[in-house]
């Protein structure tokens, strides 16, 4: 048993995070507070846990998509819908091409983003609709 720090309350060990540079090997606060603890610094430090995500994976903050949402129009750069938040990468360079919308961004993985395909799928709907 031992108290967590945040909280007061005392607790069994299996309700604090291990830490192996702890001496006791347990963390200072029980599990629930420790993710309220790191939900607060990510608040803090990022304004949102879908901001840090976007830091982490493409090194974009918020300013820099908003210009990038701008110098496309103002929407997604494939539909010109204005839900554009979804950041779009190539997936062998990792080289950022634009934000898009939910829509079209999920359209570009399903097609693999080859460039072959989705003329195919053109193609496709070119020959198929009833005028």
């Amino acid at each position: 048993m031992r108290r967590c720090h945040r909280c007061g309350l005392t607790k069994p060990d299996v309700e604090f995070v291990k830490n192996r540079r702890s001496p006791t090997g347990f963390h200072i606060h029980c599990k629930p507070c420790h993710l309220e603890q790191t939900r607060e610094s990510i608040r803090k430090h990022h304004g949102s846990g879908s901001q840090r995500q976007r830091k982490r994976r493409y090194g974009l903050d918020n300013t820099q998509i908003a210009w990038m949402i701008l110098e496309q129009g103002g929407g997604c750069a494939v539909c010109g819908g204005v839900r554009a938040t979804h950041v779009d990468h190539d997936h062998r360079t990792g080289r950022v091409r634009g934000v898009l919308c939910f829509n079209c961004n999920n359209a570009l993985g399903h097609f693999g983003d080859g460039p072959m395909v989705l003329e195919a799928a053109a193609d496709y709907l070119e020959g198929h609709t009833n005028l």
